[in-house]
């Protein structure tokens, strides 16, 4: 609302006439120049209205995740159907089988006759009509089991962001360099804090920026920061032992970021075990009587661990001893049988990954599961595209794509979803130190840029491939 003043000076034009005053600004304006300063801050407004409108974001981190989400879900629902039809399909064959073998029986005679026709000819149709009747093949919807995770949306105010359990998503369609450059090791065969030998598991550390490595050889854990030239052991270092402050050629090392602890594959001490990265005299036998090779934990912080002598991977949860996951049917090359599981990878629906390092193949284990998919390698050992050779360290994207460490053929290997053969990613030029090759390759992890870090055991270094943005 405006006040009526007599002859005040205008603010604008300066002449000395009847003014109006901008309850805004306090100003005086003349009655052309209150319009035009009111035509003004109109104009603002829908410059800030505009500028409004553009700043909200169609690519936000949010939207790409529910994008892969939908994804998943989708890829997830043909593999299934693509597993039930051969299910099918093979119930048909073997009802098909009897018949055509008694055909082939009376077609190796050659003396069938007119009779012999007519009875195959009944008998077919009989088999087609068996077959094809609805309640011959049965398909039920459980609706007791979440087939597809649910998606819901929680707002978080950002000081709620630090209570988040973090975890990163190794992205799809990513191409690294093929020159690598040492991060850890590499100065030879040794103990120093420069050295390390036959190193195997890795651990990426996103937020404080170095990395943990399984040093086997040396019976010790090394912290490395990134960009350093030697490492800090923060487990073991006590000579090769079974005391609790000593390591017997441990193999694999993960980060409870919960409690501030290392967990420990103590392969020939047949144990997993947990320091405190806080309190040095905290250390615990978390998982007795077991020959670990690979560790990983899921979000509830229950932990699956490959029993490379009993040829399974076991869950460990609080209040409950060891539960088969995968295999745990004897050694074998059977979809239901592991022969001697290394490395691990679980992603959040419980779908386990296992390196099946005898058969040379990678396994995909869906929750609950009696039996598991080759979903990489099983063509027996060997150095074709089709093939792996004993493999070890093992990621999985956010699709379900495989990377896995072809510790025999000296390279890292990326096989799409649902592919019959996979193609090199790292490495791959023959067995050798230079920075673009690989000696018998074992551990794989990534960071928050998805930068792949790769543990070259016959090198006894650790070699980071940076992402090719190229």
């Amino acid at each position: 609302m405006t006040t009526l003043n007599v002859l005040t000076r205008c603010f604008t034009c300066k002449e000395e006439t009847t003014t109006h005053s901008c309850p805004g600004c306090s100003k005086q304006f003349c009655e052309d120049d209150l319009m035009k300063h009111r035509e003004e801050l109109k104009s603002q407004f829908v410059q800030m209205l505009n500028d409004q409108q553009k700043s909200i974001p169609n690519n936000h981190p949010s939207i790409i995740q529910i994008n892969l989400w939908e994804q998943k879900s989708i890829e997830k629902i043909k593999q299934t159907a693509e597993e039930q039809r051969q299910i099918v399909q093979q119930s048909i064959h073997r009802q098909f089988n009897n018949f055509t073998e008694q055909m082939q029986q009376i077609n190796k005679r050659q003396d069938f006759n007119e009779i012999d026709l007519q009875n195959l000819q009944i008998q077919l149709e009989q088999l087609q009509q068996q077959i094809n009747q609805p309640t011959n093949i049965q398909i039920k919807q459980d609706s007791s089991t979440t087939f597809i995770s649910k998606l819901s949306i929680q707002i978080l105010h950002s000081s709620d962001q630090t209570t988040l359990y973090h975890r990163h998503q190794l992205k799809s369609n990513i191409k690294w360099k093929s020159n690598a450059q040492t991060i850890a090791g590499g100065n030879g065969r040794g103990d120093q804090l420069n050295q390390l030998l036959y190193p195997q598991g890795i651990y990426v550390d996103y937020q404080q920026q170095h990395i943990y490595i399984t040093d086997l050889g040396n019976h010790r854990i090394l912290k490395w920061k990134l960009d350093e030239h030697e490492g800090q052991i923060v487990a073991g270092g006590n000579r090769q032992g079974s005391r609790i402050d000593q390591l017997n050629e441990p193999s694999d090392v993960i980060v409870d970021e919960r409690n501030k602890s290392l967990i420990m594959c103590d392969f020939e001490n047949r144990r997993v075990v947990r320091w405190s990265l806080e309190n040095p005299n905290d250390k615990e036998i978390l998982i007795e009587n077991i020959l670990c090779w690979g560790l990983v934990m899921n979000e509830n912080g229950d932990l699956f661990v490959s029993d490379f002598e009993n040829h399974a991977v076991k869950r460990w949860r609080k209040g409950e001893k060891g539960t088969i996951m995968a295999g745990g049917n004897g050694k074998g090359n059977r979809l239901n049988q592991l022969n001697c599981p290394t490395y691990i990878f679980i992603d959040r629906d419980e779908t386990i990954y296992v390196s099946d390092w005898g058969n040379h193949r990678v396994m995909k284990w869906l929750k609950d599961a009696s039996e598991g998919i080759i979903v990489a390698g099983g063509q027996g050992q060997g150095n074709n595209f089709n093939e792996l050779n004993h493999p070890r360290g093992l990621l999985v994207n956010e699709i379900g794509d495989i990377y896995v460490a072809d510790g025999g053929n000296n390279r890292i290997m990326y096989w799409p979803l649902r592919s019959k053969e996979g193609h090199v990613v790292a490495g791959g030029n023959g067995k050798g130190e230079r920075s673009n090759q690989l000696n018998y390759p074992v551990g794989l992890a990534f960071d928050a840029e998805n930068n792949l870090y790769v543990v070259d055991e016959g090198n006894n270094r650790v070699q980071r491939f940076a992402v090719d943005k190229n």
